[in-house]
């Protein structure tokens, strides 16, 4: 096995188990807090992910390619990112401050500023995380520790103290805690596995570098989360804690399931950007039809059974009284449908060097976003606010695929239109087994198997076809 198909397979392995952590430890916290506590909660993480794109600022993908390109620069790299990120962490903190003694004030919300405070502290060690370095270096075994440490540590903590809502204060505390024992196993690996030191020669220019190359990162990443979470935020201050906390029951589920599309690309995007370098536009209409196939064979049963089985869902992984996120998961099951196809052409127009035209579709489809949940979201609610996600995404999706129709076209309704034969047939299976009273988990898995089937039988997709893909992957 080569080096890159062994990074690439502990990278996927250990996000999909830091993620699948991840989702169950927010599941303990819907279920230990109450929708009130875990609407304050889950809203704060939303205000947090603002913050924490601009300490990162991006430059995981400079230091990354600075280092491979010439790992003699190392120290120095290390020493100069460390640095600019720590003033990042200091300016941002004091804005967290700022509006945490405004919200206590002029809302008397004390308990959202001091959780605000609080994940406030959980940007230090993230601004001190060198993930990127080990990219850099192709020694991907320290990140897969380190996602799996920051996902498993809080997972451990939660389970056995988190009791009651009045412990809410914890969850910050236990995510700080994560990041720093993340982050002192990778400098570790760096000063006393690897051997390698830090110089800081963080000058004027070299800031303005990093500006320049990390401000477009930071602008595109804004409009992204805004398509991503301001529902959430708008909620929470315009409909109340507990509203929000029934929304974010289904959303988590939603984020996890993006999470997933992310991985399936890990392997997919560098062979794309070959294909297209080469000028290979066969090899790449091959490439994109079969993992159109892929993600289609992956998210049409997984929302059709999710919608079938909404309300079951979330009582399961919550409990009854998140049941009224039924309608608004159902709504957003299909906004990830959407989304999974529009990676396609997002991944695409990176690939292709049209990252302009990336930032144009998103920054359309946030501004939609945005104006209509302070419009909307307020008089109706949770369950308009999913479908202006979804509307949002659409939106994404004709844009995106507009720009790169002269570069791909990909038959994407032909595979969708596929995979709902054996997706129906299953759906007829969740059906008859969720009205004859069988365990949803049950339910689950003789779905799942029987889709299986279903997609070999009707020769939907074949054996064959997964190998070679993963091959050139």
């Amino acid at each position: 096995m080569n080096k890159v198909a062994k990074n690439a397979i502990v990278v996927i392995s250990s996000s999909i188990l830091a993620q699948f952590l991840a989702f169950l430890t927010t599941s303990f916290c819907g279920k230990r807090l109450g929708e009130t506590a875990f609407g304050e909660l889950t809203t704060v993480q939303s205000i947090i992910t603002y913050f924490t794109l601009f300490v990162l600022f991006g430059l995981q993908t400079y230091g990354t390619r600075e280092i491979a390109k010439d790992k003699n620069r190392i120290k120095t790299v290390v020493g100069d990112i460390l640095l600019f990120r720590i003033i990042l962490f200091i300016i941002s903190f004091v804005l967290i401050a700022v509006v945490a003694l405004c919200i206590w004030k002029f809302n008397h919300d004390g308990v959202l500023a001091i959780l605000l405070a609080l994940y406030g502290l959980t940007l230090l060690p993230m601004a001190m995380s060198i993930d990127w370095v080990y990219s850099g270096l192709q020694k991907m075994e320290y990140n897969s520790v380190y996602n799996v440490l920051k996902s498993g540590v809080p997972f451990v903590l939660v389970y056995i103290f988190l009791k009651e809502k009045t412990q809410l204060y914890y969850v910050p505390l236990f995510t700080a805690l994560a990041l720093i024992i993340g982050v002192m196993f990778q400098f570790y690996g760096y000063f006393f596995k690897e051997r390698l030191n830090v110089k800081v020669r963080l000058n004027k220019i070299t800031m303005l570098g990093y500006v320049n190359f990390g401000l477009p990162f930071v602008i595109s990443g804004l409009l992204a989360m805004i398509n991503g979470n301001v529902d959430r935020v708008v909620i929470y201050f315009s409909r109340g804690s507990a509203e929000a906390g029934i929304y974010a029951s289904g959303y988590n589920i939603i984020f996890f399931l993006i999470n997933v599309v992310g991985m399936i690309f890990i392997p997919i995007f560098p062979v794309m950007i070959s294909y297209f370098h080469e000028n290979s536009k066969e090899k790449l209409c091959e490439l994109m039809d079969k993992t159109s196939k892929i993600l289609a064979a992956f998210i049409i049963p997984v929302a059709l059974g999710g919608i079938i089985l909404s309300k079951q869902l979330i009582i399961l992984l919550y409990d009854k009284t998140y049941v009224s996120a039924y309608i608004s998961f159902s709504i957003l099951l299909v906004y990830v449908v959407i989304l999974f196809f529009r990676e396609l052409y997002g991944y695409g127009l990176n690939a292709f060097n049209l990252e302009r035209k990336y930032v144009k579709a998103v920054a359309v489809s946030a501004i939609v976003n945005l104006g209509l949940n302070l419009v909307l979201t307020p008089k109706y609610g949770m369950n308009i606010a999913a479908i202006i996600t979804l509307a949002s995404e659409i939106i994404n999706f004709v844009m995106m695929k507009q720009y790169t129709k002269e570069i791909i076209v990909v038959p994407n309704m032909k595979n969708i239109v596929r995979a709902l034969f054996p997706g129906l047939l299953m759906a007829a299976i969740t059906l008859l087994l969720k009205y004859n009273n069988i365990n949803i988990i049950m339910n689950i898995v003789i779905s799942a198997a029987m889709y299986c089937l279903f997609i070999f039988i009707t020769k939907y997709i074949t054996m064959g076809e997964i190998k070679s893909l993963l091959r050139k992957g």
